[in-house]
């Protein structure tokens, strides 16, 4: 043997691990060109901090990767893409970052775990990798790069922990077998298209907390049928939730935002309008949030101004106000007692051009939320009448027993010593309640 093949035996059995000679041991640097397609199985030594740019890409006949623990902190850009024969994945908790599309195009990655200890996963980290069934990001992960799981075709479970803040812009594009998803309440914006085309996409969750969804969002979500979004969301970018073709129900609950308080602390009559159309205009990027969708209205929750003061009734009256409701336009109470209202979607059209006008269609531009003739501003109206009537009632009857009760003696009896509330009295409770002129028609015929 020359001294030249010697070096080059020698250069070889560092790398290679003495114990397992199929497993390729990496200590770090460049690994020989001609190696490529040799290499089927890899082990990351304890010393290697990271693993450089491009360092495995299009292995395509590596199939396990194998952490010894250690010092990796960082799998570089492209460090795995294209190994078309890797099929399973383990990151060790020392992983801080996943680099730029670290595992790119790895076709055949069926399983992936993340340890806690991991906060970055980069941009484009696991695109096209079709075959991923499944993914949980740790608690520790912060920040989910662009088009990290891009067209993911299989991946049907998406768990994100509470600990995320940031999801970027096509994080799961067209990932179309996926059917639900949580957003932690530590997210705060969702970027643009983020679940864009997710078509099997059924049932959202989002935590308190959400207070941007960016345009394009969930567009083209077509088995979306409900949406419920929490009292901190202020913005719907443009197109959000454009063509979501079976959504059919949409509730906000952040009442107090989209309501006039002035109007539920009954200082505005029933004709001077309940929503504040600014602020729904903002939320709804003037219109272009729902355009596409067979929505017909939209449900803000009035819970807040109502549901505590009608638990406090007593059981007859509760149930007497809340048939009421069941009878009222636009009001409906849900099954777990709290009220909505409902507000129409009208919706704006403008000609499209063409050359023959028989032929042209009209295209939809906006979908606005209304009050269309203040009906949902009549019925709330009438609500807060009732359960005010109910209240003044009860309070006059512990009045009336207060009085009687200071009547009493030992030489006449009970039932002679009970007194209503005079008149004036009575106006009095009413004023100092906020009940005066509100209530004077509903005490007028009682």
């Amino acid at each position: 043997m020359d001294d030249s093949a010697s070096g080059s035996k020698r250069k070889r059995d560092l790398r290679q691990d003495a114990t397992e000679p199929e497993v390729f041991l990496y200590e770090g640097g460049e690994i020989a060109w001609e190696q490529r397609i040799e290499i089927t199985r890899v082990r990351i030594g304890p010393q290697v901090e990271e693993i450089p740019c491009g360092t495995f890409r299009s292995y395509t006949n590596l199939t396990e990767v194998q952490f010894d623990e250690g010092a990796l902190q960082v799998i570089g850009e492209s460090a795995f893409a294209g190994c078309t024969a890797l099929r399973g994945i383990t990151i060790p908790p020392s992983v801080t970052k996943l680099g730029k599309r670290a595992f790119e195009h790895c076709g055949n990655l069926v399983e992936v775990h993340l340890n806690d200890g991991l906060r970055t996963i980069g941009e484009s980290a696991f695109n096209y990798c079709e075959q991923l069934r499944s993914v949980t990001l740790p608690s520790t992960v912060t920040d989910l790069g662009a088009d990290s799981f891009w067209e993911c075709h299989n991946l049907v479970n998406v768990q994100l922990n509470e600990g995320l803040q940031c999801i970027d812009v096509r994080a799961f594009h067209a990932c179309t077998a996926l059917r639900c998803v949580t957003i932690p309440s530590t997210v705060t914006q969702l970027g643009g298209w983020t679940f864009y085309r997710c078509t099997n996409l059924s049932k959202v969750q989002f935590g308190e907390g959400l207070q941007i969804i960016g345009a394009g969002a969930f567009a083209n979500c077509t088995s979306l049928q409900i949406v419920t979004f929490p009292s901190t969301v202020t913005k719907l970018g443009g197109w959000a939730f454009q063509n979501c073709s079976n959504l059919s129900e949409v509730l906000l609950l952040g009442g107090q935002r989209f309501l006039n308080e002035e109007f539920l602390a009954r200082r505005l009559s029933d004709e001077e309008g309940i929503l504040r159309q600014e602020v729904v205009g903002i939320l709804t990027d003037d219109g272009s949030a729902f355009r596409g969708c067979p929505l017909t209205r939209v449900k803000i929750s009035i819970s807040w101004a109502v549901s505590e003061r009608i638990a406090r009734l007593p059981f007859e009256r509760r149930l007497s106000v809340e048939e009421r409701i069941r009878n009222l336009l636009r009001l409906e109470l849900v099954p777990d007692g709290n009220v909505v209202a409902h507000f129409p979607l009208v919706r704006r059209y403008a000609a499209a051009e063409a050359e023959d006008d028989s032929d042209s269609e009209a295209e939809e531009m906006a979908v606005d939320i209304q009050d269309t003739n203040n009906a949902t501003a009549r019925s709330v109206y009438q609500l807060l009448k009732l359960i005010a009537f109910h209240e003044l009632k009860e309070s006059s009857i512990l009045i009336e027993l207060a009085m009687w009760k200071s009547r009493v003696d030992g030489d006449r009896s009970h039932a002679d010593c009970r007194v209503a509330i005079p008149g004036p009295a009575k106006s009095l409770i009413m004023e100092y309640c906020g009940f005066a002129g509100f209530l004077r028609p509903a005490l007028d015929g009682a």
